[in-house]
């Protein structure tokens, strides 16, 4: 009896641990201002927002920056509980929980190229003959995945920002693909918000990234675990937490 007891505390004890570790999420390092590292220190509005979410949620999280296709790799391999923040896709929700109740931010994505080789674009057709630039691992949904398998243009995979716009600034590509915040932030940042523009024509409009969580993972609790940073990620976007924390970064929220 006694040895039955004290297998049971046991028990009782590691699955109490269990539910105190710290989710262990990870995010684009190469996305400033929606995640980046300053200092050594993990920051951003996605930082930023989730970290509350979690202390809200009464969740201890540590969040580590990574390139994107590494951040890929550790969700679908279970090498983390989960990342924020991601394009929905097929591919991606067989390794993934999306927690789609509320997204962390909207993308709109559009074409940079350089001051003076402005070129028209209003569909893909128009970039036939064209090198378009892309940082590894990104998705920017099923039309330009088939136009890129069609070969309406060609595609070249750059490891991140700063590669890609020197790829632009080489001639080593036409233009390259980017999110409008994350590449002025990035363009500002080198100095080039002058010598690098982007076209009119938008590739996405208001696309929803989202938080997920690793279907891989060994945690037992996921479920629980999405719909209390839902619901936190809820409360904050109505009581303006939300646009409090992202108008440290960029101006128009």
């Amino acid at each position: 009896m006694k040895k039955c007891l004290i297998a049971c505390l046991l028990v009782l004890f590691a699955a109490t641990a269990r539910a105190e570790d710290p989710l262990h999420f990870v995010a684009d390092g190469d996305f400033a201002p929606y995640s980046m590292v300053i200092d050594g220190v993990p920051t951003g509005i996605d930082v930023d927002v989730f970290t509350e979410a979690a202390r809200r949620a009464g969740l201890e999280m540590d969040i580590r920056t990574h390139p994107l296709e590494t951040v890929l790799a550790m969700v679908r391999d279970g090498r983390c509980d989960g990342a924020l923040a991601l394009f929905r896709s097929p591919d991606r929700e067989r390794y993934a929980l999306f927690m789609e109740a509320t997204p962390v931010h909207y993308s709109d994505y559009v074409l940079f190229t350089k001051v003076g080789t402005r070129f028209p674009f209003n569909s893909y057709q128009d970039l036939a003959g064209k090198v378009i630039g892309l940082v590894a691992g990104l998705d920017l949904g099923p039309d330009f995945a088939a136009a890129r398998a069609k070969g309406d243009m060609l595609v070249k995979e750059y490891p991140d920002q700063r590669a890609i716009i020197a790829g632009l600034l080489g001639g080593e590509i036409d233009a390259f693909a980017g999110n409008i915040d994350v590449t002025y932030y990035r363009l500002k940042d080198m100095g080039l918000t002058s010598s690098i523009v982007y076209l009119n024509h938008k590739l996405l409009t208001g696309k929803p990234s989202y938080a997920v969580i690793s279907r891989a993972a060994p945690r037992k609790d996921k479920e629980e675990i999405i719909q209390a940073l839902e619901k936190a990620l809820d409360q904050m976007a109505k009581d303006g937490t939300y646009n409090a924390i992202a108008r440290r970064y960029l101006l128009r929220f």
